[in-house]
Order: C-alpha cells, then structure tokens, then sequence
C-alpha cells in the first residue's frame, strides 16, 4: 500500500539547522559504509527513551531526499513505534515474515515522501515489527533472520534498523553482528557518561562495528544545533517525524 507522509513544514531556522545536521549524518553514513560490507545500519542507544527511533525516520527521510532506495525494517518487537512516526501501519511485518505467516512483499510498505514522484522503485520503504512475539531475541537470533536481512540489503541501497535500547535486552547484541555497523543515540544532559561506555563496550564485544554516536536533543550555548561528531554529533529530531 503506498502511504504520503506529511508535508516539511515552514522553514524556520530552527527547521534548517535541523534538516542540515541530518544531511551532515546521512554523508558521515554514507562515507563509513563505503568501505564495509553490507548496507545496514543499526540505530540503538543506551536506554529507552532517548529519540534513537525520531533519529532513525528522519536520517531515512533524508537519504531518501537524495534519490536513495531506503529501507526502514522495525526490529524494537518490544516497542514498536517507527510505523507511527512514518504514518505506516503495523499489521503485518518482520514477525509474520519470520513465522511465515506473510510472505515479505505483503508486508512492505511503500511510503511516499514526494521525492521522486517519477522513480518509485527509489524512495522510503517500511517493514515494520509485526504481530507481538514472547521470545524477541530468539527470533531475532535465528538463522533465517539473518537470510531476510541478507535479502533486504540486496534491495535497497541502505538498510536502517530501529533496534531495542542496548542495556535492557540483548535483541540488539544478537542481530549486531549482522549488520555493518550501529549508530548509538545519546540524549544530552539525560544518559550517564558510564550508561554510554556500557553500551558501547558491549555492542564491540558482541562484533558490532560501532560508526558513530549522535548526541540527540543538544542545543549549542550560542544557538543553534552543536556538530562535534568523532562521529560525536548533535541533532535534534523534528517533533512531527519523532518523539
């Protein structure tokens, strides 16, 4: 079903500086992936809470601007939330895919930002979550999860995963070592310096190339969004695409 997302509202300066940082991280993205394997990226972050899913929807909306085919898959089974933010519908997704009880061109959702009215096989794709499972890191860990992932990234040109927070559930530690990397998301003067390192140490002793944390809902002193990515980064997500 192809779905219209909302229309980019007033440019503001606050609307500019934002759009612009998620243009800086789309070519930070765009660059480490250059020389990885693959073309999945995982958003996480330390705990519940901090924007890692307004993150994820915004940097897909912005590489889809530039004429690239994205996909947004929903892996928070806990908590899905990236169909809401995208205006999609979670009826069906990667559960049912895994379970077959869909098959995947069922569950994708085309959804039409107005970037490339003439080119829709390039453009913003959604699978989201799908029907609620007791057991999300053993579906998530299994063989066959890895073979759909495989398959994704064989059909767009970059993958985005909206993965559970890191500290609270192993979901996202089991399906790391299947992607090319993680974004970690850190909401400013909230997450605990110690909660951060946690976060990363254990997504690298579980082989996960971290590319990059983004400092979320950081405003600099002098106005404006901060930059200070290592990747480090700040870039606070727009209210009407996240939360």
């Amino acid at each position: 079903m192809r779905r219209r997302l909302p229309s980019v509202r007033q440019n503001t300066d606050d609307n500019v500086a934002r759009t612009e940082s998620f243009r800086i991280l789309r070519s930070n993205i765009e660059v480490a992936l250059q020389d990885l394997e693959g073309s999945s990226v995982i958003l996480t972050s330390a705990y519940p809470g901090e924007g890692k899913t307004a993150v994820c929807v915004n940097l897909a909306l912005a590489l889809a601007s530039s004429g690239r085919r994205v996909l947004v898959v929903d892996l928070d089974l806990r908590n899905p939330t990236a169909h809401s933010l995208l205006r999609g519908h979670n009826e069906c997704g990667v559960t049912d895919v895994l379970l077959d009880r869909q098959p995947l061109k069922d569950c994708l959702q085309f959804l039409d930002a107005g970037f490339t009215p003439s080119r829709l096989a390039v453009g913003l794709y959604l699978l989201a979550a799908g029907v609620s499972v007791t057991e999300p890191a053993e579906l998530l860990g299994a063989a066959k999860m890895a073979s759909l992932l495989e398959g994704l990234t064989r059909q767009a040109d970059i993958v985005l995963l909206d993965t559970p927070p890191v500290l609270p559930v192993a979901d996202t530690l089991v399906i790391g070592r299947m992607a090319a990397g993680a974004v970690l998301v850190v909401e400013a003067n909230r997450t605990p310096e110690f909660a951060v390192q946690r976060a990363k140490d254990a997504l690298t002793r579980n082989q996960t190339r971290l590319l990059g944390i983004v400092l979320n809902k950081f405003e600099a002193q002098a106005g404006g969004y901060g930059y200070g990515y290592g990747y480090g980064y700040g870039a606070t997500p727009d209210p009407n695409n996240g939360h």
